[in-house]
């Protein structure tokens, strides 16, 4: 699905309303002051992050979220590429205590604030981007209160 400059693709057994995750984008975009250049998600599989992950960033196994920042000018404009692994967002939730909807919207704002200049390599860093997908969370879900901000994840 497209639309505006977003376009959100899944390649997974799991529902996923992908007008929601174009949303989702869209909110932060304004949230945030950035220009929405270019995004694209893909949620896909264990099978398939472990072949993206070993490839380009040559680390082993899967993960939850990969960010590829094809902006020209960081921090001011939103352009670039994201793909989240449903498989590894189930198994978060679930460790977490929270429902796979509100994963998969942590792992969205996770990648985009990426792209804004956010990094996770540090403790330090790690928790001050963690308070940062806290808020934005928090202010979507206010944003959404009384509509259905459902990703029908499954």
């Amino acid at each position: 699905m497209k639309k505006n400059n977003v376009s959100a693709d899944n390649f997974t057994s799991s529902k996923i309303s992908l007008k929601s995750v174009i949303n989702s984008v869209e909110f932060f975009a304004k949230m945030n002051k950035s220009e929405l250049r270019s995004i694209n998600i893909s949620f896909v599989r264990d099978e398939e992050m472990t072949r993206i992950n070993e490839k380009y960033l040559s680390h082993e196994g899967s993960t939850d979220v990969i960010t590829f920042d094809y902006s020209d000018e960081p921090l001011k404009s939103l352009d670039g590429e994201l793909i989240i692994c449903t498989d590894e967002a189930k198994r978060h939730s679930k460790t977490y205590g929270v429902l796979l909807t509100e994963e998969l919207y942590r792992l969205i704002f996770h990648g985009l604030l990426h792209l804004t200049g956010y990094d996770d390599t540090d403790t330090r860093k790690s928790k001050l981007m963690r308070s940062k997908e806290d808020e934005i969370l928090t202010l979507w879900k206010q944003y959404n209160f009384g509509k259905s901000n459902n990703f029908g994840a499954n």
